[in-house]
Protein backbone atom coordinates (compact mmCIF):
# COMPACT_ATOMS: atom_id res chain seq x y z
CA UNK A 1 0.00 0.00 0.00
CA UNK A 2 3.19 2.12 -0.13
CA UNK A 3 1.84 3.97 -3.50
CA UNK A 4 -1.38 5.22 -1.79
CA UNK A 5 0.16 6.19 1.53
CA UNK A 6 -0.22 9.69 1.12
CA UNK A 7 -3.82 9.46 0.65
CA UNK A 8 -3.91 8.05 4.22
CA UNK A 9 -1.46 10.64 6.18
CA UNK A 10 -4.30 11.89 7.71
CA UNK A 11 -5.09 8.37 9.29
CA UNK A 12 -4.09 8.99 12.55
CA UNK A 13 -6.47 12.31 13.22
CA UNK A 14 -9.44 11.36 15.19
CA UNK A 15 -12.65 11.21 12.35
CA UNK A 16 -15.25 9.44 12.33
CA UNK A 17 -14.37 6.42 9.51
CA UNK A 18 -16.57 6.35 6.57
CA UNK A 19 -17.91 2.87 5.82
CA UNK A 20 -17.49 0.97 2.51
CA UNK A 21 -18.99 -1.71 2.56
CA UNK A 22 -19.99 -2.01 -1.58
CA UNK A 23 -18.51 -0.28 -4.71
CA UNK A 24 -21.70 1.33 -5.93
CA UNK A 25 -20.79 3.57 -2.67
CA UNK A 26 -17.58 4.49 -3.74
CA UNK A 27 -16.55 8.33 -3.48
CA UNK A 28 -13.13 10.32 -4.85
CA UNK A 29 -9.98 9.11 -3.45
CA UNK A 30 -11.47 5.71 -1.89
CA UNK A 31 -9.54 2.72 -2.48
CA UNK A 32 -9.77 -0.36 -3.94
CA UNK A 33 -7.87 -3.66 -4.13
CA UNK A 34 -8.78 -6.46 -6.68
CA UNK A 35 -8.81 -10.38 -5.99
CA UNK A 36 -5.86 -12.60 -6.77
CA UNK A 37 -7.98 -14.48 -9.25
CA UNK A 38 -6.06 -15.66 -12.13
CA UNK A 39 -8.72 -15.19 -14.34
CA UNK A 40 -8.22 -11.54 -14.13
CA UNK A 41 -5.65 -9.63 -16.25
CA UNK A 42 -2.04 -8.17 -14.89
CA UNK A 43 -3.61 -4.81 -15.27
CA UNK A 44 -6.05 -5.77 -11.96
CA UNK A 45 -4.70 -8.72 -10.29
CA UNK A 46 -4.10 -7.81 -6.51
CA UNK A 47 -4.05 -4.34 -7.39
CA UNK A 48 -5.21 -1.19 -5.83
CA UNK A 49 -7.01 2.17 -7.50
CA UNK A 50 -7.80 5.43 -6.62
CA UNK A 51 -11.19 6.39 -7.60
CA UNK A 52 -10.33 9.70 -9.41
CA UNK A 53 -13.43 10.85 -11.50
CA UNK A 54 -17.15 9.87 -11.12
CA UNK A 55 -18.64 10.53 -14.07
CA UNK A 56 -23.04 9.19 -14.79
CA UNK A 57 -24.35 7.76 -18.26
CA UNK A 58 -28.11 7.85 -19.00
CA UNK A 59 -29.95 5.61 -21.54
CA UNK A 60 -33.84 5.74 -22.30
CA UNK A 61 -34.39 3.00 -19.63
CA UNK A 62 -31.16 2.57 -17.77
CA UNK A 63 -28.43 4.60 -16.25
CA UNK A 64 -25.42 4.01 -14.23
CA UNK A 65 -22.60 5.60 -12.24
CA UNK A 66 -18.89 5.28 -13.58
CA UNK A 67 -15.84 5.58 -11.21
CA UNK A 68 -12.58 6.30 -13.11
CA UNK A 69 -9.52 4.56 -11.70
CA UNK A 70 -6.16 5.12 -11.29
CA UNK A 71 -3.45 2.51 -9.86
CA UNK A 72 0.51 2.07 -10.09
CA UNK A 73 0.19 1.98 -14.37
CA UNK A 74 -1.34 5.26 -14.96
CA UNK A 75 -3.71 3.21 -17.03
CA UNK A 76 -7.05 4.41 -16.54
CA UNK A 77 -9.85 2.01 -15.31
CA UNK A 78 -13.01 2.80 -15.84
CA UNK A 79 -16.01 0.87 -13.30
CA UNK A 80 -19.85 0.67 -12.85
CA UNK A 81 -21.92 -1.85 -10.92
CA UNK A 82 -24.44 -3.08 -12.89
CA UNK A 83 -27.71 -4.68 -12.01
CA UNK A 84 -30.29 -7.20 -13.66
CA UNK A 85 -31.71 -9.94 -12.13
CA UNK A 86 -28.77 -9.63 -9.91
CA UNK A 87 -25.59 -7.13 -9.47
CA UNK A 88 -21.97 -7.61 -11.52
CA UNK A 89 -19.20 -5.16 -12.21
CA UNK A 90 -18.21 -3.80 -15.77
CA UNK A 91 -14.00 -3.13 -15.88
CA UNK A 92 -13.10 -1.41 -18.66
CA UNK A 93 -10.10 -0.14 -20.56
CA UNK A 94 -9.70 1.73 -23.85
CA UNK A 95 -7.89 1.01 -26.74
CA UNK A 96 -7.09 3.10 -29.58
CA UNK A 97 -7.41 2.27 -33.54
CA UNK A 98 -3.85 0.80 -34.08
CA UNK A 99 -4.74 -1.62 -30.91
CA UNK A 100 -8.70 -1.97 -32.35
CA UNK A 101 -6.57 -2.77 -36.12
CA UNK A 102 -4.18 -5.43 -34.07
CA UNK A 103 -7.68 -7.34 -32.71
CA UNK A 104 -9.64 -6.87 -35.63
CA UNK A 105 -9.90 -7.06 -38.96
CA UNK A 106 -10.98 -3.20 -39.70
CA UNK A 107 -13.58 -4.50 -42.69
CA UNK A 108 -15.58 -6.70 -40.15
CA UNK A 109 -15.37 -4.01 -36.98
CA UNK A 110 -16.96 -1.58 -40.01
CA UNK A 111 -20.39 -3.56 -40.00
CA UNK A 112 -21.12 -3.16 -36.45
CA UNK A 113 -22.30 0.62 -37.43
CA UNK A 114 -24.43 -0.74 -40.59
CA UNK A 115 -27.66 -1.07 -38.97
CA UNK A 116 -28.52 -4.14 -41.41
CA UNK A 117 -25.80 -6.49 -40.29
CA UNK A 118 -26.08 -8.36 -37.08
CA UNK A 119 -22.34 -8.60 -36.46
CA UNK A 120 -20.09 -11.27 -35.60
CA UNK A 121 -16.77 -10.38 -34.53
CA UNK A 122 -13.85 -12.40 -33.60
CA UNK A 123 -10.22 -11.89 -33.28
CA UNK A 124 -7.74 -11.99 -35.92
CA UNK A 125 -4.84 -11.98 -33.54
CA UNK A 126 -5.32 -14.20 -30.05
CA UNK A 127 -1.93 -13.75 -29.41
CA UNK A 128 -2.02 -10.20 -28.01
CA UNK A 129 -1.41 -8.05 -25.13
CA UNK A 130 -4.28 -8.13 -23.82
CA UNK A 131 -4.58 -11.73 -22.35
CA UNK A 132 -7.46 -11.73 -20.28
CA UNK A 133 -8.96 -8.95 -21.76
CA UNK A 134 -11.01 -10.80 -24.74
CA UNK A 135 -12.47 -13.20 -26.39
CA UNK A 136 -12.32 -15.04 -29.74
CA UNK A 137 -15.83 -13.72 -30.55
CA UNK A 138 -18.23 -11.56 -29.53
CA UNK A 139 -21.54 -10.57 -30.95
CA UNK A 140 -23.97 -7.96 -31.53
CA UNK A 141 -26.25 -6.45 -28.64
CA UNK A 142 -26.91 -3.35 -29.02
CA UNK A 143 -27.21 -0.81 -31.96
CA UNK A 144 -26.83 3.03 -32.03
CA UNK A 145 -28.86 2.99 -28.30
CA UNK A 146 -28.80 6.97 -27.87
CA UNK A 147 -27.32 8.36 -24.28
CA UNK A 148 -25.80 11.19 -22.10
CA UNK A 149 -22.86 11.41 -20.42
CA UNK A 150 -22.25 13.86 -17.29
CA UNK A 151 -19.03 14.78 -16.21
CA UNK A 152 -20.82 14.45 -12.42
CA UNK A 153 -22.07 12.30 -9.99
CA UNK A 154 -25.95 12.52 -9.44
CA UNK A 155 -26.26 10.11 -6.58
CA UNK A 156 -28.61 9.89 -4.69
CA UNK A 157 -30.85 11.08 -7.08
CA UNK A 158 -30.77 11.19 -11.11
CA UNK A 159 -30.15 13.32 -14.11
CA UNK A 160 -32.30 15.21 -16.09
CA UNK A 161 -34.60 12.77 -18.12
CA UNK A 162 -34.00 15.30 -20.78
CA UNK A 163 -30.70 16.09 -22.68
CA UNK A 164 -29.01 19.31 -21.21
CA UNK A 165 -25.96 21.88 -21.25
CA UNK A 166 -24.34 19.60 -19.54
CA UNK A 167 -24.61 16.60 -21.06
CA UNK A 168 -23.17 15.39 -23.95
CA UNK A 169 -25.00 12.91 -26.51
CA UNK A 170 -23.88 9.74 -27.68
CA UNK A 171 -25.03 6.50 -29.51
CA UNK A 172 -23.64 3.16 -27.83
CA UNK A 173 -22.73 -0.22 -29.24
CA UNK A 174 -21.94 -3.57 -27.37
CA UNK A 175 -21.03 -6.72 -28.78
CA UNK A 176 -20.65 -9.80 -26.12
CA UNK A 177 -19.18 -12.91 -25.61
CA UNK A 178 -21.59 -16.28 -25.67
CA UNK A 179 -20.52 -16.51 -21.84
CA UNK A 180 -21.38 -13.04 -21.74
CA UNK A 181 -18.15 -12.27 -19.86
CA UNK A 182 -16.47 -10.31 -22.21
CA UNK A 183 -17.60 -6.81 -24.17
CA UNK A 184 -16.63 -4.77 -26.84
CA UNK A 185 -18.28 -1.07 -26.32
CA UNK A 186 -18.38 1.67 -28.66
CA UNK A 187 -19.24 5.37 -27.64
CA UNK A 188 -19.51 7.44 -30.93
CA UNK A 189 -19.91 10.96 -30.19
CA UNK A 190 -22.13 13.55 -31.54
CA UNK A 191 -18.41 15.62 -32.84
CA UNK A 192 -17.23 12.33 -34.41
CA UNK A 193 -14.73 11.30 -32.01
CA UNK A 194 -14.86 7.17 -31.41
CA UNK A 195 -13.90 5.45 -28.22
CA UNK A 196 -13.73 1.78 -28.18
CA UNK A 197 -13.34 -0.54 -24.66
CA UNK A 198 -12.54 -4.07 -23.64
CA UNK A 199 -15.00 -4.72 -21.11
CA UNK A 200 -14.65 -7.88 -18.60
CA UNK A 201 -18.03 -8.48 -16.63
CA UNK A 202 -16.83 -9.66 -13.16
CA UNK A 203 -18.46 -10.70 -9.85
CA UNK A 204 -18.82 -8.15 -6.86
CA UNK A 205 -16.40 -10.46 -5.03
CA UNK A 206 -13.50 -9.73 -7.25
CA UNK A 207 -12.90 -6.38 -5.44
CA UNK A 208 -11.62 -7.41 -2.28
CA UNK A 209 -11.14 -4.48 -0.50
CA UNK A 210 -12.14 -1.05 -0.39
CA UNK A 211 -10.72 1.89 1.57
CA UNK A 212 -12.43 5.50 2.45
CA UNK A 213 -9.96 8.12 0.84
CA UNK A 214 -11.81 10.78 3.18
CA UNK A 215 -12.11 9.53 6.82
CA UNK A 216 -14.66 12.31 8.06
CA UNK A 217 -17.83 11.91 6.86
CA UNK A 218 -18.40 15.38 5.75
Amino acid sequence: MGFFSRWFSNKDKQKTVRDVSHPKSLKIADIITFSDSFALPELLRKQSFRVEKIHTYQFEHSGYTEFVLLGQSNKQVYLAVMQDDEEWLNVSIKIDHDEVSGLFDLEQFSDIFDEDTNTELALQNEQNEFANWVSPVYFQRHFAQRGYFYSQDFRPSRPPIEEGDDSEALDYFQLTSSDESFSVEIEVWQDGDTDVLLTLHLPIHDIVEMYPGDVSDS
